[in-house]
């Protein structure tokens, strides 16, 4: 969106004009400031948060006139830093914007520009020439990426301790163990100084290693403290698609004043997925879907495949230069879980579920249960914050306040409006999410060894029982165990195995529906050993809130406590974002007590409101210590 010179207000001061949708840039603090705490900290909670997310949206142009975005989502990249120590009682923050490099493209109009929210300005002559420079301009972008660590835009989950492997190492300077790094559901990453926030270098996943490769990957990566191993997967667009899951580790630091240099993380590709099983009776191929993040147990990972997806393999987006009108919703096909077995890397199994969305997973495990009458059988169990269909999607774009004293009318192309699925539905109503808890029954179980064969008995007999039990079909069953909660974390030293509480955000009792936008509210925790199918807010509920007039808060961090007394011994850590009666903006850092939801301190950042999803925590010594 524009807003013409003549129609700014503020022009004569430098500033860009208001925003039409309500986003207002975010001021960057590059030096360290202390806040003032009101409350404590408690005294064991030391170490650093960081957060992802938006800091501008309008950009004063050369001729004077305002670039607006248009999606919170499309935000140029912010990042912040919180150094908290209760043993001094001190709050340190500081703040980054870190696509300059965006910034530029957007002056210069660079077409092959990709983004989430759509452009209402480009015609069908200008997609058609959006696809030609995609593609001839691929390897120069490619080119420029290598010495612009402000490029493209990365802004979504923030990781400590990302394996960066040898050759990046090296380029960069940063010490193993030490690699801060943003990343997204595309396959470009970004590192930054882990003290400054400062952008190193943007990469992809191939830079770490060059049989990692694809388009796309989760923002959410799965982390086994045991084994030290960090879990992704990518996907390759095009005429045949696919899915692969692989492993980086055990990747540990040279210990301190050793001369020995400890090897490369070892790189483990498991099989990749073109299809699902059971497609040998339909030769139905397997369709990119959009994908958030994923779950994993001790012995499988597990990748969804919701039936939302990439149209045209993906390419459609070089047509449309942004992800939401190349998504679409199929109703009519199911959710899928594709299996990898961790141990042989082997793609053992797919469990059919009904149509549903989810952005994020909680936590998963699996176990071997006793079966009635003897015998034993193999369950994983997985947690999903899951929508009925994607009308969440919709809700984003309205992730904001409508300004006031803006007459929207004359912003151009305030005419042109994106038609979403939600405005034919009465009130614009969209539910809630459900905490599911999905059951995947009777899971092949197989050999530790990595090259075990996927049929192990020998001869035409194993060979043909294998192909059909590897190819039957399988469906997975799930229990509700509650409502309205998203972004959900929980205590990381129960991850991969059985857990009671998961905390989130929910709405909030003095806010307006999911439909108007208010996405985020109050911080819920759940007890998942009492479901239960009330609203939050009904007295039958078991679910503890956190909810103040006014407020949005984004995703909870959950600290634990180092004695580890119980399970939901701990804090949680949330940026929140409020406004005045009178329309004044604030943003502060909230403390609570896990257990009781009870608030025990917070600090005021400034007079602004910072959109920030997710986050990280990392202790005194540098390691995450909250699952991300």
């Amino acid at each position: 969106m524009l807003t013409p010179a003549a129609e700014n207000p503020l022009r004569e001061q430098g500033l860009p004009a208001p925003s039409p949708t309500g986003y207002n840039n975010v001021p960057a603090f590059n030096k360290p400031v202390e806040l003032t705490i009101e409350g404590t900290i408690p005294e064991w909670v030391n170490g650093v948060m960081y957060r992802a997310g938006s800091g501008r949206y309008n950009l004063l142009l050369e001729n004077g006139d305002t670039f607006h975005i248009g999606h919170p989502f499309d935000g140029l990249a912010m990042l912040h830093r919180f150094e908290l120590s209760g043993e001094t009682q001190t709050v340190q923050y500081s703040s980054r914007h870190t696509s300059h490099g965006v910034e530029r493209r957007i002056r210069e109009k660079d077409p092959t520009l990709l983004t989430f929210g759509p452009d209402p300005c480009k015609t069908i002559f200008g997609r058609i020439q959006s696809v030609y420079h995609h593609i001839s301009k691929f390897g120069a972008n490619a080119q420029i990426q290598e010495g612009d660590p402000e490029f493209d835009m990365v802004n979504v989950t923030i990781t400590p301790n990302f394996p960066l492997g040898e050759r990046l190492e090296a380029e960069t300077g940063v010490k193993r163990g030490d690699a801060l790094v943003v990343k997204r559901d595309a396959n470009t990453l970004q590192l930054v100084d882990n003290k400054t926030l400062k952008p190193i270098k943007m990469f992809t996943y191939g830079h770490v290693n060059d049989k990692l490769q694809g388009q796309l990957c989760a923002s959410h990566h799965q982390y086994d403290e045991e084994t030290d191993e960090y879990v992704n997967f990518t996907v390759r667009l095009g005429p045949i698609p696919s899915f692969q899951s692989y492993t980086l580790g055990p990747y540990l630091p040279t210990p301190p004043g050793s001369k020995e240099k400890m090897p490369a993380p070892q790189v483990r590709l498991h099989e990749p997925i073109y299809r699902h099983l059971g497609a040998w009776r339909t030769l139905e191929p397997l369709k990119p879907a959009y994908i958030h993040s994923f779950s994993m147990t001790k012995n499988y990972i597990i990748v969804p495949n919701f039936p939302y997806y990439y149209s045209f393999g993906g390419m459609s987006a070089l047509y449309y230069s942004c992800a939401y009108q190349t998504f679409y919703w199929d109703e009519t096909r199911p959710t899928l879980f594709h299996v990898v077995d961790r141990n042989t890397g082997r793609h053992v199994a797919t469990y059919d579920a009904d149509p549903c969305f989810s952005f994020h997973s909680a936590n998963a495990w699996d176990e071997e249960v006793d079966l009635p009458g003897g015998g034993k059988e193999r369950v994983i169990y997985m947690d999903y914050c899951v929508y009925e269909n994607t009308d969440i999607v919709d809700a984003s774009f309205d992730l904001g306040k409508t300004p006031t004293g803006f007459d929207a009318s004359k912003v151009e192309p305030a005419r042109f409006k994106i038609k979403r699925h939600t405005d034919d539905k009465k009130d614009n109503s969209i539910s809630p999410s459900q905490l599911r808890r999905y059951r995947l029954g009777n899971v092949p179980v197989s050999s530790n060894a990595p090259e075990t064969s996927r049929w192990s008995p020998k001869g035409i007999t194993g060979l043909l029982s294998g192909i059909f039990d590897f190819n039957k079909r399988r469906v997975a069953s799930y229990t509700v165990l509650g409502s309205d909660i998203e972004l959900p974390r929980f205590n990381s030293n129960f991850n991969l195995r059985k857990y009671r509480y998961v905390w989130g955000v929910c709405e909030s009792k003095h806010a307006p529906s999911y439909a108007s936008g208010a996405v985020v509210n109050g911080l819920i925790k759940l007890d998942l050993d009492k479901p239960t199918l009330c609203k939050n807010t009904e007295e039958g509920s078991s679910a503890k809130i956190w909810d103040e007039p006014g407020c949005s808060c984004s995703e909870p961090i959950f600290v634990a406590h180092p004695e580890q007394r119980a399970e939901d011994d701990g804090v949680l850590i949330s940026t929140v974002n409020t406004t005045t009666p009178d329309g004044k903006e604030s943003c502060f850092l909230l403390i609570v007590d896990a257990a009781t939801m009870v608030e025990v301190g917070r600090t005021t950042l400034g007079a602004f409101t910072a959109m920030t999803i997710h986050g990280s925590f990392v202790d005194t010594n540098g390691k995450g210590v909250a699952v991300n």
